[in-house]
């Protein structure tokens, strides 16, 4: 089953139904509700505001539990690491378990890929190469941004090239159309860029 795509408006980013899950949280709640009776976890790719600002409420409509990659978890309660004052918002704590690198949450491996942020995450799930990268790859060789608080640029070197080594068919973006088909290569070409 391939994920479906609610894309984000303006500033929110891409949110993923796939099986039971729902990942990243930045949409309106409201658009979840034909999903609510199915999603039971919310997972978020990384801490940033866009990604997360509504896990709450959305949390509360599916009466799902959130996780975020263990690194991460700081950013659900602090402002300057979330960014949410650049949203004109303060930080609401978000309760959420963590994820570690090699856990398997509705049949997608969870791979740390620090770089965008110090805990960002990647799912990928092998039997169809379907990658969900939030903002660490993006297509067309492109990748997430990493001059924002614990964010590295040879993080993000090493955590792009990990995902170039994995069978990637399809890429799940956090901003943007998704690749369907033919994804190791854009993935190879972001490798390649940030060399």
């Amino acid at each position: 089953m391939m994920p479906e795509i609610l894309p984000g408006h303006f500033w929110q980013a891409n949110s993923y139904v796939v099986g039971n899950t729902l990942v990243d949280a930045g949409i309106d709640p409201m658009r979840i509700e034909p999903y609510k009776d199915r999603i039971q976890n919310i997972v978020l790719t990384h801490g940033h505001f866009d990604h997360t600002v509504h896990a709450n409420e959305i949390a509360a409509l599916c009466d799902a539990e959130i996780y975020i990659g263990e690194f991460d978890l700081p950013f659900l309660t602090d402002s300057a690491l979330s960014l949410s004052t650049h949203f004109g918002s303060p930080q609401i704590p978000i309760p959420a378990r963590p994820l570690k690198d090699g856990d398997v949450i509705d049949g997608f491996t969870v791979y740390h890929t620090p770089g965008h942020t110090g805990g960002s995450i990647c799912l990928f799930r092998e039997e169809d190469g379907v990658l969900i990268a939030g903002d660490t790859i993006f297509p067309e060789g492109s990748y997430g941004r990493y001059d924002f608080p614990t964010g590295s640029l040879a993080a993000l070197r090493d955590s792009v090239s990990r995902m170039a080594e994995l069978s990637v068919d399809s890429l799940w973006c956090g901003h943007g159309e998704p690749v369907m088909s033919g994804a190791k290569a854009h993935v190879a070409l972001s490798k390649r860029n940030l060399c």
